[in-house]
């Protein structure tokens, strides 16, 4: 029994915010062992666990659904989401909130933006509303930044070239 819950306990906080254990976020898609484009949501559900909430994602410019939200609390007032598409069957887009998952460089949330800005080489950009940005990747069908808000690193973002976001970072 004590053996279950403790598999138990590891499998419900894998894609958050609780131990030692940190998992990169990459440029190229990659965090821990997922990869937008690649991995399910089998996958996804495997590395982080039995999501607390699950929504459907509709967008306005397609009828319907077009794919869903996996939500994972990672402590408090802390959430990271995985977007899975429709279309693709695929991890498409993520959002953490958690300071479990770093860069490549060492950026990770809650850190000083002006400290993770350094550390990326990288400028701390206007973004919507309030919100300011730490550009890592942006092309044509990437978008992967650090969420800036109150002068902290509040988010890992990363928009795939499936992205269910029809709005971007906005």
């Amino acid at each position: 029994m004590r053996r279950a819950l403790a598999l138990f306990a590891v499998a419900v906080t894998a894609g958050c915010g609780s131990g030692s254990r940190s998992w990169e976020a990459h440029p190229d898609g990659r965090i821990g062992p997922l990869k937008i484009d690649v991995s399910t949501e089998p996958q996804v559900r495997a590395f982080a666990g039995k999501p607390f909430k699950v929504q459907d994602l509709i967008s306005p410019q397609k009828e319907g659904v077009v794919g869903h939200e996996l939500y994972y609390r990672c402590g408090r007032g802390c959430v990271t989401t995985y977007s899975i598409s429709n279309a693709t069957r695929k991890l498409s887009d993520y959002y953490v909130g958690s300071q479990r998952f770093v860069t490549e460089h060492g950026s990770h949330v809650g850190m000083p933006a002006a400290r993770a800005a350094k550390l990326e080489r990288r400028k701390i950009v206007g973004g919507c509303a309030e919100g300011h940005y730490i550009h890592l990747r942006m092309d044509e069908h990437h978008i992967f930044v650090l969420g800036v808000f109150a002068g902290k690193v509040s988010s890992i973002v990363y928009l795939g070239p499936h992205t269910l976001s029809y709005e971007g970072l906005c």
